[in-house]
């Protein structure tokens, strides 16, 4: 797979975050934060195209949208009804934040990548999805796959399962091989694009009135 065909597939996410801006009037505000992670997602992979065509690194941009990530998804959890206490979303927040800053100033440099930061992070919000995930199977009637909730967290789940497994090969020396690196971003581009056909998906049927949300499945 070249170059050009791993952006083409990562630009898919505008697909999502233009129909999330088009319904956006009529669209349940608890889904907001998830509009602004796709236009967020979207803006990064443009802005990393651009600046490793010029031979920079994207490293600074990346970790950025990271803590934007990790931060907005926490807020789409929050507006969903998955913390018991209305308070642990923002001291969630707060500890991603402090975490991206303490790395970031322990590494000093901004060609690096956050690697715990994103290890730890993509870990807490794969088990949060699972058990929203759990929620939507064993709470909801309505069918699963016309259901935002349920496809959004499939698609974080898969995507950050995979962020954690390919952070700690490298994170223990694993990349060594460029074959290897070069399996291990070609599966990602897609698994990249699967998580955004999900994200799609949920835009396309995200409540245009506050129906049901998990707090009144």
């Amino acid at each position: 797979m070249n170059f050009t065909t791993h952006v083409l597939f990562s630009l898919t996410a505008g697909a999502g975050a233009l129909i999330g801006w088009i319904r956006f009037k009529k669209t349940d505000p608890a889904f907001l934060p998830f509009i602004l992670l796709l236009t967020c997602g979207f803006t990064t992979e443009l802005v990393s195209f651009f600046v490793l065509m010029n031979g920079y690194s994207n490293a600074l941009y990346y970790n950025l949208f990271a803590l934007a990530e990790a931060l907005l998804i926490t807020q789409l959890y929050q507006g969903l009804g998955l913390y018991k206490h209305t308070h642990t979303g923002r001291w969630l927040q707060v500890f991603f934040t402090l975490l991206w800053l303490t790395e970031f100033l322990y590494r000093n440099r901004t060609t690096e990548f956050l690697s715990y930061f994103i290890i730890i992070y993509s870990a807490i919000l794969v088990l949060q999805s699972i058990d929203l995930l759990h929620r939507v199977l064993f709470e909801t009637a309505q069918k699963i796959y016309t259901h935002p909730v349920f496809l959004i967290s499939m698609g974080l789940i898969v995507y950050f399962t995979y962020t954690v497994i390919v952070e700690l090969f490298w994170f223990y020396g694993l990349n060594q091989s460029s074959a290897f690196r070069i399996r291990i971003y070609e599966l990602f581009t897609y698994i990249n694009l699967f998580t955004n056909i999900l994200f799609i998906l949920a835009t396309l049927w995200i409540p245009l009135k506050r129906e049901y949300i998990l707090r009144s499945l």
